[in-house]
């Protein structure tokens, strides 16, 4: 009886540590995937620029690449792109990236298609 005790009292431990402290690998951060950078430009909208902090909204369609739905929302803009002449409500083509853990703007450009 004290061995039947003993080995239900190492599984609620177990069960416990391992629901408290999820394996280091499994990462459960917004929009993570497994690639590094996004395959192709997404199509979207600019809704907001903020030159200050360097960040663009945008309103984009699905992006299959990283497993995220159409939506808006704000990136941030690498060091390596101007943003001087970019305004809201221009149809944009962008690609995304992973710089310092983050999703964030690597290319740009005015989309003119019709």
């Amino acid at each position: 009886m004290y061995l039947s005790i003993q080995r239900v009292l190492f599984r609620v431990i177990a069960v416990s540590v391992f629901c408290t402290f999820p394996p280091a690998q499994a990462n459960h951060h917004e929009h993570e995937a497994h690639a590094s950078q996004t395959s192709g430009m997404i199509k979207g909208e600019l809704r907001r620029i903020d030159t200050e902090n360097r960040k663009l909204t945008i309103k984009h369609e699905a992006i299959p690449d990283v497993d995220m739905a159409a939506m808006t929302m704000a990136f941030r803009v690498a060091d390596s792109i101007s943003i001087d002449k970019l305004k809201a409500g221009d149809k944009i083509r962008f690609s995304l990236g992973k710089v310092e853990g983050k999703w964030t703007v690597v290319a740009i450009e005015i989309d003119t298609s019709p």
